[in-house]
């Protein structure tokens, strides 16, 4: 189901007189939000805690809180352009942000794009093979089962409604505070290796670019992988990353002999190398971190400087 035609030839708004939603504002929403914000948007969002709340109020965000359970009033809504939803469905499939909104957010006069952060995780294991976003989904856990299911209802109801509509697929996300250096520094980083295993990952940075390219095109895709263009064994990215600290490597540890919980487990058990060409040519992604070398410099660089 890929269509976006009901904004064909319509142009939105600058990126000034925009308005955008987050149900989630959490690592990558929150560091788009900030970009808005200097741009000169508004943005408003939510978070499961009154603390939370509070802490993107002080960044300038209208905040509310939101567990899923209970739909925000539709004040809440008065301007919006954009929604961006990175709020997994729950346990029982049910997603809370399309459940408890639909008519608000259908009814919207001036919604121009709606999207939605998924995982490259609804593909399973491809065995290293290159994929693009034609690759059949293959979910090999209830959670990305529930991914498929809910990607499915969000497009369903673009076309129902006449609103565009665009997935975005992650692999691993990574960038300030969210990389190997901490865990290398407090002696916790553990290198498992397990020959011919790569995967993609994306700099948080990278993800605000392209979603920033995408509010431009709301009838693009209208799905997309956002990766990096090297997959790259985990073990390999850790060797670097201390490297640059200045530290050894931490001891290599076999797959097979690390005991790992489930979900690190299942990680380690898919293979994909996923292509990042429609990205390119129906947005203009060039991502400023190609591979994982210049995402990790960078981090460190930021780290270093207290930002």
């Amino acid at each position: 189901m890929e269509s976006n035609d009901s904004t064909a030839g319509e142009l939105p708004p600058p990126l000034a007189d925009r308005h955008l939603f987050c149900f989630g504002c959490g690592y990558s929403a929150m560091r788009l939000g900030r970009e808005l914000l200097a741009a000169g948007a508004r943005v408003s969002g939510t978070s499961r805690t009154a603390s939370g709340v509070d802490r993107l109020e002080k960044l300038g965000i209208a905040a509310h809180v939101f567990d899923g359970s209970t739909a925000l009033p539709a004040a809440a809504f008065e301007g919006v352009t954009d929604v961006l939803s990175s709020i997994p469905p729950g346990t029982g499939g049910d997603d809370g942000v399309l459940t408890r909104h639909n008519t608000i957010l259908a009814d919207l006069p001036t919604l121009c794009w709606t999207a939605l952060l998924s995982t490259t995780g609804v593909y399973g294991d491809t065995r290293g093979a290159w994929i693009d976003e034609s690759a059949p989904t293959d979910p090999r856990t209830p959670g990305n089962e529930r991914r498929v299911a809910c990607e499915e209802r969000w497009l369903a109801w673009g076309c129902t409604h006449g609103k565009p509509v665009q997935i975005f697929r992650l692999p691993g996300i990574y960038g300030p505070h969210r990389s190997p250096f901490a865990r290398l520094l407090a002696g916790d980083a553990r290198r498992i290796v397990k020959p011919g295993q790569v995967f993609n990952r994306i700099h948080v940075d990278d993800i605000v670019a392209a979603l920033l390219l995408a509010m431009q095109v709301p009838a693009a895709g209208p799905v997309f992988h956002l990766a990096d263009d090297e997959p790259a064994p985990a073990d390999e990215v850790l060797t670097h990353a201390a490297a640059l600290l200045g530290l050894p490597p931490p001891p290599a540890v076999p797959y097979h002999a690390a005991d790992l919980p489930p979900m690190a487990r299942h990680f380690y058990e898919e293979c994909k190398r996923l292509s990042n060409g429609r990205a390119r040519q129906e947005l203009g992604f060039v991502p400023r971190y190609p591979t994982y070398r210049e995402g990790l410099a960078a981090i460190l660089a930021e780290e270093a400087a207290g930002q």
